[in-house]
């Protein structure tokens, strides 16, 4: 039954690969992941990292209110040994202010080559977190803090009618004997332009595909297979307004869903599902925008823990239908070359509860490159 299902779902991947995007006001946090032919024989000493502040006022069973203060750096060698490929090697230090020492301290090792014009494989330090570009119940914003080195395996497509991200990302490893299971997760975004213009309005078709799985025959925990299986799609359309305050005004309505594949089920229900439409404006200073959301039984263990029908602090409390009203406003400003600025708000009102949540943010990514010096490879 599992490997019909699995049969079914890698079918709908290859029929559907499509994905708008996702999650409006997010392209300061996108990573550099493009090679020029002209850096051929160049090795660059490239800088990025990110000062953060979220603080998330928060009074419901599912997610309750914390701050996360901090920063991470990460300096990294880039070096293209030739025109079509870029190694890199660094280190991703995280640290949380308040702690002593560095949370996280994890080599950074990339392998990026370009096959074909809009045909790129990475393998080791993936562009992992944000840059998948899911929407927030599958995948939520703060994974760009908290687990933003993925590593794995990764194939970018962009070509003039898709744009793909299809990865995996190894999150535990297990030895023989180990106490614990190996954890992996495995997803596909991605974007088919229909070329459907009328004027200013631009239609895409989305969806999005994300696996995780804890298992494995080697180690020692006695704990059953899980895995849980994420699916969401539906259209994305933007119009160009170019008025006097108005840039941009945009529709993303989408249809998710939650399977549980797994041999004993780890949840309440082995199904679920939501719709989530949003609307959202683009004016010359700010970028904003509403939704709705409402789920039956549904789970996503990456995503925002405000969409699930499962709290994550007491697995026990459970609500199978889930409604939510949200809101953002976001702030994103150049400052100077490499640096960037982002102010967030968002809102959450739970009708059902009467329960008005919101949060906010103040981040400064940083990313920029020096060259070192052109090597002559004999």
């Amino acid at each position: 039954m599992i490997l019909r299902s699995l049969i079914t779902l890698f079918l709908l991947t290859a029929v559907f690969v499509f994905n708008g995007n996702a999650q409006y006001g997010n392209e300061i946090y996108f990573s550099d992941r493009e090679i020029a032919r002209a850096d051929s024989s160049r090795l660059f000493l490239r800088f990025g990292g990110s000062t953060f502040v979220n603080n998330k006022e928060f009074f419901n069973p599912y997610q309750p209110g914390y701050t996360l203060t901090g920063f991470f750096i990460r300096p990294v060698l880039e070096y293209y040994p030739g025109p079509e490929t870029r190694l890199k090697a660094g280190m991703h230090l995280l640290k949380y202010s308040g702690e002593g020492k560095y949370h996280q301290t994890i080599p950074i090792f990339t392998f990026h080559h370009r096959f074909a014009p809009g045909l790129d494989l990475v393998a080791g330090s993936i562009y992992g977190s944000i840059n998948h570009d899911m929407i927030e119940p599958l995948f939520a914003f703060d994974r760009f803090f908290t687990h933003h080195n993925e590593s794995g395996l990764q194939f970018l497509i962009d070509r003039d009618f898709i744009k793909a991200d299809i990865w995996l990302n190894w999150e535990k490893f297990i030895f023989t004997g180990s106490p614990f299971q190996e954890e992996f997760t495995a997803g596909l975004s991605s974007t088919f332009f229909t070329g459907s213009t009328e004027g200013s309005l631009r239609v895409d078709l989305p969806v999005q595909i994300l696996a995780t799985h804890k298992g494995g025959q080697i180690d020692a925990s006695g704990e059953r297979l899980q895995t849980l299986v994420n699916l969401a799609g539906g259209v994305v359309a933007e119009w160009d307004v170019d008025g006097m305050v108005i840039e941009t005004a945009g529709f993303r309505g989408y249809v998710a869903g939650f399977f549980d594949l797994s041999n004993e089920l780890r949840h309440h229900w082995d199904n679920g599902w939501g719709v989530y439409p949003n609307i959202h404006v683009r004016t010359r200073w700010l970028e904003g925008g509403a939704g709705y959301w409402f789920g039956s039984r549904f789970v996503a263990p990456r995503g925002e823990p405000l969409f699930q029908s499962v709290s994550r602090v007491d697995p026990s409390i459970a609500q199978e239908h889930r409604e939510l009203i949200t809101s953002k406003i976001i702030f994103n400003r150049r400052l100077v070359r490499g640096i960037r600025m982002g102010v967030r708000f968002g809102a959450y009102y739970d009708p059902a509860a009467g329960q008005f949540d919101h949060s906010g943010g103040l981040h400064i990514i940083i990313d920029e490159r020096f060259i070192i010096t052109e090597l002559q490879v004999r």
